[in-house]
């Protein structure tokens, strides 16, 4: 904004002199030339703002993770928790298949006994069937919270790292800004 009115204004001085000395020609042609460098040297500092802004953008883009990062971490973290109840359900199953295989020993053993055996056996393994279906599922809520909040997190993170590079754009326009008013100043 002060630009046009410093250019004006030291045009003006310029002007002036000239319109006072001996040589106006020679004058006027000075003012020219110096009014040529300032805006060769404006130039040239507007070059190497946006020169060092790009540099900046790049170096942040390149430490900020993508959101295909955060996806793909989030998408390993359900695939590990998935894997995790499978093995758990595996597990129960195994632990139910050998109650049923003693429970079937059980009632060859002792033939008398069979039919209650069986009942018995049968009630211990609905009943380790429902807790481990109940341990099961409570095992894919807490996996699948986890992942949530993991998501969450990284979310938070990206928003966290965006805010940022938008400040340290803003500081280098400022600062732009600034060196830019130096070199008018200066003139």
């Amino acid at each position: 904004m002060q630009k046009p009115f410093v250019t004006a204004l030291l045009l003006a001085a310029t002007l002036g002199l000239a319109a006072c000395d001996s040589e106006p020609q020679d004058k006027l042609d000075a003012a020219k030339e110096s009014l040529s460098e300032a805006a060769d040297s404006i130039q040239e500092a507007a070059q190497e703002t946006k020169a060092a802004i790009e540099q900046k953008a790049e170096q942040i883009a390149e430490e900020t993770p993508t959101g295909a990062e955060i996806s793909q971490a989030a998408q390993d973290t359900a695939d590990e928790v998935t894997a995790d109840v499978k093995a758990a359900t595996e597990a129960a199953k195994e632990k139910i298949d050998a109650a049923v295989d003693a429970s079937k020993e059980a009632a060859a053993d002792a033939k008398d006994a069979t039919q209650q055996a069986l009942e018995d056996a049968k009630d211990s393994a609905n009943a380790t069937t429902e807790e481990i279906k109940q341990d099961s599922q409570d095992a894919a809520d807490e996996a699948k919270a986890d992942a949530q909040q993991a998501l969450e997190e990284a979310k938070d993170s990206a928003d966290a790292t965006a805010a940022e590079i938008k400040q340290d754009s803003k500081d280098a326009v400022d600062e732009a800004k600034a060196k830019l008013h130096e070199a008018t100043q200066a003139e």
